[in-house]
């Protein structure tokens, strides 16, 4: 058994924005729904709800986080669930999804965690309401890993992805369903 695996702290610049201010200056309201990358060194999952009430809010800031792998074709799809605040919701992403020059890979060497970095956005305002830092586990933090560099590694076609989108969302009745047949479902550090 291994020790507590701590991370070495990433710049202040690149923390993004913090608690009460502006998600991006370029936009103060939002779709409600989530976005996932991997940038900084982080996988990150951006949520983007309308109105989230102060339950939500400490929630996302302590309750249990559990997250899951799918692969189908080139969409992958990141689950997600906190314990008392979400049920299982899925995201769909692919790498070439994400504008070349942000565009980056997880890094993480066989048997390290990787980080997971959870931001609560305000849809109706923009403001970020709550951060969270956890740790992925090992084999998830290495599904994520080889998941992406697969997808980097294959030409993107926007017609096969959102295909395969379809065919996963017309597969599974809900998130729920897609979580019992994921790949990988893990519970997080922190």
């Amino acid at each position: 058994m291994s020790g507590l695996h701590t991370f070495q702290r990433p710049d202040v610049a690149k923390l993004g924005p913090q608690v009460g201010e502006v998600y991006s200056a370029e936009h103060n309201r939002y779709d409600e729904g989530a976005r996932y990358s991997y940038r900084d060194q982080a996988h990150d999952l951006v949520l983007f709800w309308a109105g989230p009430i102060q339950a939500e809010i400490e929630g996302l800031r302590g309750q249990a986080v559990e997250v899951g792998l799918f692969n189908h074709g080139p969409a992958a799809f990141l689950l997600y669930k906190i314990q008392n605040v979400c049920e299982w919701s899925d995201l769909a992403f692919n790498v070439h999804l994400v504008p070349e020059a942000e565009r980056q890979l997880p890094a993480e060497p066989a048997g390290e965690r990787g980080r997971l970095r959870i931001t609560l956005v305000n849809a109706d305002d923009g403001i970020v309401m709550a951060k969270r830092l956890v740790s992925l586990d090992k084999v998830m933090t290495q599904a994520l890993r080889q998941a992406m560099r697969d997808q980097a590694a294959q030409p993107f076609n926007r017609l096969l992805y959102d295909a395969a989108v379809q065919e996963v969302h017309a597969r599974f009745q809900d998130s729920d369903a897609m979580a019992l047949a994921a790949e990988v479902v893990e519970a997080t550090l922190g």
